[in-house]
């Protein structure tokens, strides 16, 4: 029996050490939380109760994370005290088939919006392989983008852009970026790596994306990858969401001037789905305000706005490696408003997307197809000299493309990219009637990346691509060949301290004649040929990143030396006649652009605050019919940037500062023309001089609070706040009044209360 006893014992005893010397990821978590006094965020699907190796022992926070989670296809990110995680293949299966364990809802934090997870000159993992950018890049989340005060209630991609050094914003109010000294026409804004170019919404107050929609996004401003082309100045891009739930989820929503719904779920293990849709109630709301704002009604009377959008995606997962993705986006802005004249413009997007993608633990293939088509409408009813004229003008655009993308990661710190992309793009601009300048450019790309990183110590990213662009519509068109490539180097000494270094040479092949100096998108997109070349950059910029505890700082300063841009001289104009023969109204030169960045964060538990400043210098020159090719500011030039911002436990202020810019104010004669076969011609006030009128600084501040709460099985989430606080007089833009022969500045933004509501269910 003692035999028996002691035997018994000993096994006993031996499955109780193996039992407390399993560690879990919970377990490890556990004890980094203890060590280092951080705090994990991460969504409530995730499991963290597998098995994993005891890393408590090592001798830093960044190595024991690492370590912990290397492999597992777990991504995290540190920020200051506060690490996120995220499933690091956003394309695998979803796994949302089990419960999470007990001990993970105790470790959860209760309020993930709390945690900032943007950064100037850190890490981005883009995939499972790690790669990383360092310079020049910034992202964020949702949760933090909505807590932006906006005049939507919450905040969105432009507005968040919107507040990062090296941006500038053109009008008080827009949608318009001007970044690093480059034209409004020279950023990309890509959904999914699928172009949107008609991408504003209620007249530049918002995106036609609907924030239901967006998993993160991503600006870059320098370094870029060898799969980014068509653009010079910067990058914004959005990744849409993968819903990872077990049960049919849906939401409504209201804000000041949009009504949402949308709705997510799957279809047995293999499909997941999201559908939004979004209407305005601008027009009821104009009505119901209208005898209040006769100062606005001397501009815009009987106004009418058509709004809406709507966005769906399907994921359909094949295997556990492989995903094929769909998804549509159609947007539709229609404005119409009467005074000494009728006036009508609009736009609209119509968008399809068919992607594949496969990844292995060292490979991963994306392939996707899309179509494309961006609209714009302008229609004019107006009196000039006694006789009643009529101007109707549109402009189309549709691309289609086919890319493939792969990577490829050795077993060591290299990991390669190559791929190519094909697009057919078709351009009808200034269309009046039947009658326009329809256009056809074939344009093909292709690139070789290599990426390096030793883990804490440095990262090198070397990328090569190649352009070729054929006008079809041409006879005589040759194919032309154009070399651009990027080099990003990041290099940490010691723990606190990273340098990082940027080299670029881009192209852009379409070109954006501006139809306003207000990022409303009624511009005109045309193509590259024989009379206008492509656009090209060559930049460099420099930076230092700081991170001490729960402060992050980040310095950098760039030069860009831009080629081939274009002048369009009467972008000021809403309606001009002039916009059907653009060809004869374009002027080709050079930019030059220089200046500093600063970024601070504080990341504190309950308290966050972020200063952004950038100080530039931004000019053109070299354009025949401007100054005789004398140098001259360019549009929306600021000298000085500030932002700032501070978050406390819901509450919200931030404030912004812009130098004034120079503007074209000196109101002149123009000749009109109405179509070519009408020898009719008729004069017009319009702007035509260069740097004639300063516009005032932009001033504004705003508060906010948002909080969420729930009750039984709903959500409630609400933001409220106030914009231009101070009721500052900003001016949105210079208007010619015909009546009172005079030009007149207007502020669209005066002081406005804002709500977000949404519940979800």
């Amino acid at each position: 029996m003692n035999k028996l006893l002691a035997i018994l014992s000993a096994t006993l005893l031996t499955l109780s050490l193996q039992a407390q010397s399993r560690s879990t990821y919970i377990t490890q978590m556990l004890v980094l939380k203890d060590k280092y006094d951080i705090t994990f965020v991460y969504e409530s699907s995730m499991k963290l109760d597998g098995t994993c190796r005891n890393v408590s022992d090592r001798n830093s926070l960044e190595r024991s994370i690492r370590d912990l989670f290397e492999g597992s296809g777990i991504d995290y990110e540190i920020q200051g005290h506060t690490v996120i995680l995220r499933k690091e293949s956003r394309r695998a299966a979803p796994d949302y088939y089990e419960e999470p364990s007990w001990a993970y809802d105790t470790l959860r934090p209760s309020r993930i919006e709390s945690a900032w997870v943007d950064t100037l000159a850190a890490a981005v993992k883009t995939d499972r392989m790690r790669h990383v950018k360092v310079m020049g890049t910034l992202r964020s989340d949702m949760p933090t983008i909505r807590a932006i005060v906006s005049p939507l209630g919450e905040g969105d991609p432009l507005r968040w852009v919107q507040t990062l050094p090296g941006v500038a914003s053109g009008a008080d109010g827009t949608s318009a970026l001007y970044v690093r000294g480059g034209n409004l026409g020279n950023n990309l804004f890509t959904l999914d790596d699928v172009p949107v170019y008609g991408y504003s919404h209620i007249l530049g107050l918002t995106t036609i994306i609907p924030t239901e929609a967006i998993e993160d996004i991503e600006l870059s401003k320098g370094g870029f990858e060898g799969s980014q082309g068509n653009f010079i100045s910067s990058h914004l891009r959005i990744r849409s969401r993968i819903p990872d739930t077990d049960k049919l989820h849906a939401s409504v929503a209201l804000n000041n001037f949009l009504a949402s719904a949308s709705t997510e779920g799957h279809i047995g293990k293999r499909v997941t789905y999201i559908v939004s849709g979004r209407v305005s109630p601008l027009t009821s709301e104009y009505k119901a305000i209208a005898h209040r704002l006769e100062d606005f009604r001397g501009l815009f009377k009987d106004f009418k706005a058509d709004i809406g959008d709507i966005y769906g995606k399907v994921n359909c997962f094949i295997g556990g490696n492989s995903c094929l993705d769909a998804f549509i986006l159609c947007s539709k802005d229609n404005y119409s408003f009467t005074n000494w004249s009728k006036d009508t413009m609009g736009w609209d997007n119509e968008i399809g997307s068919l992607g594949y993608t496969n990844e292995g633990e060292y490979s991963k293939t994306e392939v996707r197809i899309y179509a494309n088509r961006y609209n714009t409408m302008q229609e004019e009813n107006k009196l000039y000299s006694d006789t009643y004229q009529e101007l109707s003008l549109r402009s189309q655009m549709e691309e289609y493309s086919f890319s493939a993308n792969r990577t490829r990661r050795t077993r060591g710190p290299v990991s390669i990219n190559y791929g190519f992309k094909v697009r057919d793009a078709f351009f009808n601009p200034g269309q009046i009637g039947s009658i326009g300048h329809k256009s056809n450019l074939l344009l093909s790309s292709a690139w070789l990346q290599g990426n390096l990183e030793l883990p804490d110590k440095l990262s090198v990213m070397a990328a090569f691509r190649g352009n070729a662009f054929n006008r079809l519509d041409l006879d005589d068109e040759e194919i032309t060949f154009i070399p651009d490539g990027g080099l990003s180097v990041k290099w940490s000494p010691v723990r606190h301290f990273s340098f990082g270094f940027t080299l670029d040479k881009a192209s852009q092949f379409y070109h954006t004649l501006e139809g306003l100096p207000l990022g409303w998108s009624i511009d005109m997109v045309v193509p590259s040929g024989k009379d206008i070349g492509p656009e090209t950059v060559i930049q460099a910029g420099l930076g230092l990143d700081l991170v001490f505890g729960e402060h992050n700082l980040s310095l950098g300063a760039f030069h860009r030396q831009m080629d081939g841009l274009v002048y369009y001289k009467y972008a000021p104009s809403l309606f001009s006649g002039a916009l059907y023969t653009w060809e004869e109204n374009v002027d080709i030169g050079q930019g030059l652009s220089y200046g500093a960045e600063s970024l601070y964060e504080y990341l504190g538990k309950n308290f966050q605050a972020r200063v952004s400043y950038t100080w530039s210098r931004t000019w053109r020159e070299g354009f025949a019919g401007v100054l005789d090719g004398g140098r001259f500011h360019a549009r929306f030039d600021r000298t000085h940037v500030l932002y700032a911002a501070a978050f406390w436990k819901g509450l919200n202020a931030s404030f912004t500062f812009q130098s004034g810019s120079w503007d074209n104010g000196a109101g002149q004669k123009v000749t009109m023309h109405k179509v070519p076969d009408v020898e009719e011609e008729w004069e017009a006030e319009y702007f035509l001089g260069e740097n004639d009128y300063h516009m005032p600084d932009i001033v504004r501040l705003d508060l906010g609070y948002r909080f969420s709460f729930e009750k039984g099985r709903l959500k409630h989430d609400l933001n409220l706040g106030v914009c231009n606080v101070t009721n500052h007089f900003n001016p949105f833009m210079l208007y010619y009044n015909a009546l009172k022969d005079t030009w007149q500045e207007i502020a669209l933004l005066p002081i406005l209360p804002n709500f977000s509501y949404r519940i979800t269910f």
